[in-house]
């Protein structure tokens, strides 16, 4: 899953986190690499988490700036 830099909505990027989180959900399902899934769902719901910190954070000096 490769990263581009192109700018994203942040509804867009949401469910590109949710979708990429339900394909691990379907591969843990599906009995492949339980421990494996498990972390990377992990590891996407912190960086989620990350980015809507971040997005909060730039939203917020914006209202400070104006």
């Amino acid at each position: 899953m490769s990263a581009t830099n192109a700018p994203v909505a942040q509804g867009e990027l949401a469910q590109l986190y949710v979708a990429r989180i339900a394909a691990h959900l379907a591969s843990l399902a599906g009995g492949r690499d339980p421990l494996g899934h498990l972390f990377a769902i992990e590891r996407l719901a912190r960086a989620a988490t990350a980015e809507w910190w971040a997005a909060e954070r730039d939203a917020e000096r914006g209202r400070h700036r104006q």
